[in-house]
Order: structure tokens, then sequence, then C-alpha cells
């Protein structure tokens, strides 16, 4: 099922939540809402579901209006975070709850109850621990329980409210790989909230980074890493350096390089990730600038180097990989030659991004 949610506006008292945002979820398609705390995507992901109510604009399923429609109406199930099963009722009871508490009507028989809740929980691996009370179960397993509950009503869409933030880091990465197969299984439409960009950029069809109640970009996992649509982007997505240029006649230069910018004129900022910063005693000609290793320090695959550049006193972060490292042997204290290989360039300052899918 597609959904559209246009112009869609909500204040909690004067701080704004979301300030017309419109967008369209495709069908069948698993999608992120990333972006920091206090950005919006919980709170549209709410008014989607029905549980809150929007001050402005309208929600669509499938082309029919559904702004007005209940929670119950929209035929959505919803995951917490915080797992929110019945601890006095066992792994079964909680999946069947959504199919025993149906009007009489529509309700299935207790043989098909059953055979749903065994097929759902055989689907998340938990049908062993089927006459288990949620005190029984580890993190992982609850938020499965959660997971096969909001499937049991057979909804048209699957909306899950950072549903791996109450687990630990194993735990999570596990559970976001499962949740990619299993959709790939089921192919209900679902989105999901969260502000950690590994699990974005592993998990989800296409990615919708949000920030101070608007959207700032939307696209695949790799065109929103590879060209990010402004400097907020390029920073939440991870480490990055900062150098500061001009911009004239809508073009900036650094390191013997000319890049267009959507602007005139102006500041400019050039944006480099760790891992793209080159090192070498040896270079010192256009491009390169001389910097001090202030530290070194290994993490994991990883070694990490600090510098200060000689000229202006900035900072810069440059990541190596072990072997790379192995190589060189920099040591704290060396003056080097720094380059950055790659570079994304904008003007200083709010950016627009590209809202298209």
């Amino acid at each position: 099922m597609s959904i559209e949610a246009k112009n869609i506006s909500k204040t909690f008292g004067s701080f704004t939540a979301l300030n017309d945002v419109s967008i369209q979820f495709p069908s069948g398609k698993l999608v992120a809402l990333l972006g920091p705390s206090g950005s919006g995507k919980t709170t549209l992901l709410r008014i989607i579901a029905g549980l809150e109510v929007a001050d402005k604009g309208s929600v669509y399923f499938e082309g029919e209006h559904a702004t007005e429609r209940s929670a119950k109406d929209r035929r959505v199930g919803f995951v917490f975070q915080h797992y929110a099963l019945f601890r006095h009722m066992s792994v079964f009871e909680n999946v069947a709850f959504g199919l025993n508490v149906k009007p009489r009507e529509t309700r299935p028989s207790k043989e098909e109850i059953h055979e749903r809740v065994m097929k759902l929980l055989k689907l998340v691996q938990l049908d062993w621990l089927a006459d288990r009370r949620p005190s029984q179960l580890s993190g992982g397993q609850r938020q499965r329980v959660a997971l096969a509950r909001a499937l049991a009503v057979e909804p048209k869409v699957l909306l899950l409210d950072e549903p791996f933030g109450a687990l630990d880091a194993k735990v999570r990465k596990e559970l976001r790989r499962w949740l990619r197969r299993l959709h790939d299984e089921i192919h209900v439409t679902s989105i999901f909230v969260t502000h950690d960009v590994d699990e974005a950029l592993e998990v989800a069809d296409e990615i919708v980074v949000m920030n101070a109640g608007r959207i700032e970009q939307i696209g695949t996992p790799d065109r929103v890493y590879e060209h990010p649509a402004n400097s907020f982007v390029y920073h939440f997505l991870g480490n990055v350096n900062l150098f500061h240029t001009r911009i004239h006649d809508g073009q900036a230069h650094f390191a013997n390089q000319t890049f267009d910018v959507q602007a005139d004129s102006g500041a400019a900022l050039v944006h480099a990730r760790p891992h793209d910063i080159e090192l070498s005693r040896e270079e010192t000609g256009g491009g390169w600038m001389r910097a001090c290793i202030r530290y070194v320090h290994a993490i994991g695959p990883l070694v990490r180097i600090e510098l200060i550049q000689a000229d202006n006193q900035q900072i810069i972060e440059a990541e190596l990989s072990r072997e790379r490292y192995a190589e060189q042997r920099f040591a704290t204290g060396e003056m080097v030659s720094v380059r950055p290989r790659q570079v994304k360039v904008f003007p200083a300052g709010p950016a627009a991004g590209d809202y298209s899918i």
C-alpha cells in the first residue's frame, strides 16, 4: 500500500514538530525516517498511524483520504521502542491479542487464530518460546514478539518507532539484518524511525533525512551518502572535516580544484570524510597542506590520526586501515603533508534539499 502525506504541520505549544511536510512512500518499500532528536520523524510516523492529529495537512492510503480515519481503521501495525508487551500474557497470547479483541463478526475462529499465531512465531523464529512470559525473554526476543503481534492483524502498513533503540549494539545489529530479511519475505510497506545512521544505510530501501520539522533529502542509501543534498545531510551521515573557502561567480576553489556551487558569492564549506584524507611524508606541491600529527589511536580495523594544520591550527581527522598505517608508521609530533582525495562543497549556512524519490 502506498502512503502520501500532504502539507503536514504540527506544533506542540511553541515548538514546531513538522513544518509543511509532503512526502510519498512507495508500496512495498522499507523506508527509514532518519534524523536527530526533535527533527519530527516520530511525530510524522504517529500522524500516519492515526495516533496523533496534524494541525494541518492530509494523509492518503493508496490514494484514499485517511486523515479522518481512526488508528484502528487504518489497518496499521505499530511497533514501539520499548516493546509494550503484556507481562501477564504468554508469547502466544501477546501475539494473538489483536485477533482476540476483534469484533465477533470479523474475529477468526480459535483454530484460525492458533494457526496464524504459530505461523508468525515461526516466521520470527520464536515458535519454541510460545508458552514463555515476556520476562523470560531477552530484549531481542521481546522485540520480535512485538513485531509478530503487529503483523498478526495483517496490517497494510507496518510502522516501527526506534524498534531497536533499547537494545545493545550487538543485538541491534543482528536484528536489523533480520528485519531486512523479514521484509523481503512479507513485502509490507514499512516505515521505521531511527537516529542510527548505520541502521538506516544497512536496512532501508529509501532514506528520508529530517531536520527541524522539515525534509532535507530523500533517496536510496547510496544516493544520500554519496550525493548529500546539503551540509546538514553530509554532517549527519558521519564524521567530517571542514575547510573554509569563498565563492566567486558561482565557483569555489580548494586544493587546486574548482567546484560549481549553487550560490554566486559568499562563504563556502569544503567537506571531507576522515577516510578520504591522504597523508604523505614527501608531497608538498599543490593541493597538499602541512600538518602536525597530534594523536594516533587504533580502533579495531582502523587507525585514527588527529592532526593540526600548520598555517591556521585547524584540527584534521584522518582514518587509515591498519595495513596502510603499518606501511607508514606515522608518529605523534611528526610533520606530514595532508590532502583530501574527495570533497563536497556547499554554501555556508542552510541549503535546500532534493525531496524527490
